[in-house]
């Protein structure tokens, strides 16, 4: 942190400092035996402040069903905590309200600043906080630190929130790259000048930065950084962005559903154009809550309907990778990898559960001959034809795979070894009867050795055993002659006849 200047920013004299009002009512409050009728008289030492409370306990924002005439009354109705809350509140702010220089936005700062503090207290009285009247203060002055750098740094810092506009997220990191300082920072030690109680300083401290707060003070400032959330959504240009993480962080920082976080945001709203009149900020006009509401509910249809687009297209994209990661580039069949781990699995079910997985493997015959005769384009062109006869001859959950050069693989679950060695013998004349042309237009032929395992969960005892058995089968129709089906047999040990 940058302790020259937030040195230089606690003594400069333009800084404001608290009516002699507020700083009675702080001292008063703090004190263990304070008396409730010292306060009171105090209080109405400041006929506009008395007059303030006394209009904001009577108004909707409290839903009294019985008039308050005085500030005894309303101490004894409401309690402590409300009415120094107001008493603090309604000083500071009209002390505050002209503060932070000619060229700061005093407009946008205190619209700010109102919609954070009542959004604040709606949810800490939603979810029955004993401090919602000091959750409301602190959502009042939890940018308090703005005012102070605006008036002291003057053009340097009014550009700088020129640049973050509306994107009120972005203001802390901003100042921390340009001052080595903060907003929250210097409210904090503003806080502490002025001894105001400790839950406030907290919640200005902390207030961009909740998850950190992890002591009796947390509730409270998640709802004051909520309350903030809320302010975006009446205020910024992005409504649709500012709803979806107010769902996000509600749902998270205080396990409110969207559907329990909706309606609070009228009620914001509502109580926020109350408390305009009755603070007399700066605010101007709050617009019509249908029309804001409706237009981030809109956007935020649109936000939902692009990341499932974006989501959609994404697991294509992830799809197409995954086929070509297991995919053989020429034949479009699997390759060796796919047939390595497919194996593997249909072997491991087949021993755990019981059933049958066949295996067969093919053999181009002649094929280095063919290749080095008709050129490497008619050789692939084979392979081609082959992978695609074998697609076609094969059905799920069935596999067919190029194993390597011009020998395939095909992985045949649930088939035992006649239907394999049926299935065998109809590839094998098919390819037979299927011709070839070379580049030249020439009709060749191609034949193939197919050799032939199943595996039942009882003979082979690893899967390496089961893929050299169907080899054997190839090799055995090589030495045949090819262009033939064999099947690899287990034999079985012979029973030594008892003594």
């Amino acid at each position: 942190m940058n302790q020259e200047l937030m040195e230089r920013l606690l003594q400069s004299p333009r800084l404001p400092s608290l009516p002699a009002i507020a700083l009675e009512v702080i001292n008063l409050v703090q004190q263990p035996d304070v008396n409730i009728k010292q306060i009171a008289q105090t209080i109405q030492h400041d006929p506009a402040l008395a007059t303030r409370i006394l209009k904001t306990v009577n108004s909707s924002f409290y839903g009294q069903s019985h008039a308050i005439s005085t500030v005894s009354h309303a101490l004894v109705v409401l309690g402590l905590n409300s009415v120094k809350t107001l008493a603090l509140g309604f000083s500071l702010a009209n002390n505050l309200k002209h503060s932070g220089g000619d060229d700061f936005d005093h407009m946008a700062f205190w619209k700010r600043s109102l919609y954070s503090a009542t959004a604040a207290r709606a949810l800490a009285r939603e979810v029955s906080l004993v401090h919602h009247e000091e959750t409301f203060l602190g959502g009042l002055l939890q940018n308090l630190g703005m005012l102070a750098m605006n008036q002291v740094l003057g053009e340097d810092y009014t550009r700088l929130l020129i640049d973050v506009g509306d994107e009120h997220h972005r203001l802390a990191p901003l100042e921390q790259d340009a001052f080595d300082l903060d907003h929250a920072q210097v409210g904090e030690a503003l806080a502490q000048r002025w001894h105001l109680p400790p839950l406030l300083t907290t919640a200005i401290r902390e207030h961009e930065t909740p998850d950190s707060v992890t002591d009796d003070h947390a509730a409270t400032i998640r709802c004051i950084a909520l309350g903030s959330r809320i302010a975006d959504i009446f205020i910024t240009e992005n409504p649709g962005e500012a709803l979806e993480q107010y769902y996000v962080d509600v749902e998270r920082w205080l396990d409110l559903t969207p559907d329990q976080a909706e309606p609070l945001l009228r009620t914001v709203h509502t109580q926020t154009n109350e408390m305009r009149r009755l603070f007399d900020l700066p605010v101007g006009d709050l617009g019509n809550p249908d029309a804001i509401l409706g237009r981030a509910n809109e956007a935020l249809l649109q936000i939902s309907l692009q990341t499932q687009k974006q989501t959609s297209q994404l697991e294509q994209e992830n799809r197409k990778l995954a086929m070509q990661a297991w995919t053989d580039s020429l034949t479009g069949a699997a390759n060796r990898g796919r047939f390595n781990s497919f194996i593997d699995e249909q072997f491991d079910r087949t021993r755990q559960n019981g059933g049958t997985v066949s295996l067969l493997f093919l053999d181009a015959d002649h094929f280095k001959d063919f290749n080095d005769t008709y050129g490497h384009q008619t050789g692939d062109r084979v392979l081609v034809q082959l992978a695609d006869l074998l697609k076609e001859q094969v059905s799920e959950p069935g596999l067919v795979a190029r194993y390597g050069g011009e020998e395939f693989a095909v992985v045949l679950p649930g088939i035992d070894r006649r239907a394999a060695a049926q299935l065998a013998e109809a590839i094998r004349v098919g390819i037979g009867e299927t011709p070839v042309f070379s580049d030249e237009g020439k009709e060749l032929q191609i034949t193939a050795s197919i050799g032939v395992a199943t595996h039942d969960g009882t003979f082979f005892q690893r899967v390496e055993q089961f893929i050299k058995a169907a080899d054997k089968g190839v090799y055995a129709a090589k030495e045949a002659g090819r262009n033939c089906v064999r099947i690899f047999t287990p034999r079985r040990p012979q029973h030594q006849p008892a003594a």
